[in-house]
């Protein structure tokens, strides 16, 4: 039999414990209802997580035609003025020299500026540098197309080229960080074929409107203002388009989160939910995101690049020439160096190397070039001339673009063949089929035979991917960016070194161009 105080003291117990049950409401959160809707708990998530929510749609396509101009300005701002050199060479009296300096003049402005982008869109952002970039090459080229002299319109392609040098070093990062791990290769390479693309565009647009200078007699600022400079105008509209672009489009996501604006990320990704999935914004379910592990890297990186300033770029330059980096330094560079002293060197000539070649199609390429440069010589010891001997004929940019198609074919077939053959093997044999076609030209006068030599020897440009991803791999991490932007300034000093080294030998001995250059490949 129980004490009556202790049958008292368990009823309370009872009590007390019933009364604590009570208190404990187990909530399922996927339950819980507010104005009708189930809401969840926030999870955080990381960046790339977050763009997988995201998805794929319209903003992405509309940010790939975006960076894919940015990419192809600059081909236009640096390719173009090869279009020009024949149709100006009587306005600005041009010499086999002047035609040199002024065809690398953009590339010279796009080597020297590189690094000082690449850090700029490291601390800046990469919507503010191309907005900076696109703005400024648009007004210097519009202010180049009146320039009078020579030596004017050489100063002002250079200051493009410095401007258009800020779309080169920053539209891959600004599309990537758009993308997951899954998409990005993909995208960035048919934001590179923009490239190919742009090579299409030039000879096309030249085919309209340079040989329409003899109907139209138009007068500017007391100055003729001759179908080139219409012509060098109109090529410059696509930084028309990528300004009005980018001030749809945000900032990138990655860069803004790894200077910690995370909530500015979460509204931004918002927005782009709401143009891909066409739901409302306030119903992204990401509301707050993380750094993972590679995004933190990237951003101590980033706080160490702002707090070096430009010691961080000699820091990271240094290692890339002592052993043993120095000898892959070397080799990607000599190789890039080579690749487009060939190819683009010879392809800013193309056009007016042509436009005599298509009056003499029954010689070799190398005496047409020898009777162009006498008669050049002769003109102009006649200073009683009055007229220009030089006419333009049509046929030359048909051909280019004929050129620019099969540069967009080989970007095309090396991405279909370069996993199955190996991407060292594909880069040999290109160089070894481009050289001997270099050389071949040396012994034919068949035109047709002598074009398609030729544009197989300057579709040797298109190696370049290949070759930066081959090179990518001879690095380390944390040296490959600043090791690749080494690599391909190191090639475009090539385009503007080969452009005048063919100008020296065009006037003195045309074979050695294609000894050279062709046995270089080889």
């Amino acid at each position: 039999m129980q004490h009556p105080e202790e049958e008292d003291q368990r009823k309370g117990e009872s009590a007390h414990d019933e009364k604590h049950k009570s208190a404990e409401i187990v909530i399922d959160p996927t339950q819980i209802v507010t104005n009708g809707a189930h809401s969840t708990p926030t999870a955080s998530h990381t960046y790339s997580e977050a763009l997988e929510v995201v998805g794929q749609g319209w903003f992405h396509t509309l940010l790939m035609f975006v960076t894919g101009l940015c990419l192809m300005s600059v081909i236009n701002e640096t390719v173009n003025v090869g279009f020009i050199i024949s149709a100006a060479e009587c306005d600005l009296d041009l010499t086999f020299s002047d035609k040199g300096i002024l065809n690398g003049a953009g590339f010279l402005g796009v080597v020297s500026s590189s690094y000082v982008w690449g850090f700029l869109s490291d601390t800046w952002g990469r919507r503010k540098v191309l907005l900076l970039a696109s703005s400024g090459a648009l007004i210097t080229s519009a202010l180049s197309t009146f320039s009078p002299h020579v030596w004017v319109l050489i100063g002002a392609r250079y200051l493009v080229g410095i401007f258009v040098s800020g779309n080169a070093a920053t539209s891959y990062a600004y599309l990537a960080e758009f993308h997951g791990e899954a998409s990005r290769a993909k995208v960035i390479s048919w934001a590179a074929m923009f490239m190919a693309i742009g090579l299409i565009f030039l000879p096309s647009l030249a085919w309209l409107v340079i040989p329409l200078d003899d109907r139209f007699d138009l007068h500017l600022f007391g100055m003729r203002y001759a179908m080139w400079r219409i012509y060098m105008l109109l090529c410059s509209l696509e930084l028309i388009l990528i300004i009005v672009g980018l001030l749809y489009l945000p900032e990138s996501g990655k860069f803004l989160l790894t200077n910690g604006h995370r909530e500015k990320v979460v509204q931004i990704l918002a927005k782009i939910y709401h143009i891909n999935q066409g739901k409302p914004e306030h119903t992204f379910p990401v509301k707050s995101i993380t750094l993972d592990a590679i995004d933190a890297a990237f951003a101590n990186e980033m706080q160490l690049r702002s707090s070096l300033g430009f010691r961080y770029l000699w820091q990271q330059t240094v290692p890339l020439f002592r052993v043993p980096l120095l000898w892959h330094t070397l080799k990607a560079s000599v190789l890039m160096f080579g690749l487009f002293a060939s190819s683009s060197g010879l392809f800013l000539w193309v056009p007016d190397i042509l436009n005599t070649y298509l009056q003499h199609e029954d010689m070799q390429l190398c005496d047409v070039i020898a009777l162009m440069h006498a008669n050049k010589t002769a003109a102009r010891s006649e200073p009683s001339a009055s007229t220009c001997p030089i006419t333009i004929n049509a046929n030359i940019f048909l051909i280019t673009t004929l050129m620019g198609v099969i540069f967009l074919a080989c970007y095309i077939l090396n991405g279909l063949i370069i996993n199955r053959v190996g991407k060292t093997t594909l880069l040999n044999g290109w160089f070894v089929v481009c050289g001997i076609c270099g050389l071949a030209i040396l012994w034919t006068s068949d035109f047709y035979l002598t074009l398609i030599l030729i544009a197989a020897f300057v579709s040797s440009g298109c190696l370049g991917g290949v070759l930066s991803a081959i090179s990518v791999d001879l690095f380390p991490t944390n040296y490959r960016a600043m090791a690749m932007c080494l690599i391909l300034m190191t090639g475009r000093f090539g385009a503007m070194a080969g452009s005048n080294i063919i100008a020296y030998l065009l006037a003195y001995n045309c074979n050695l161009i294609f000894i050279l250059f062709g046995g270089s490949l080889l």
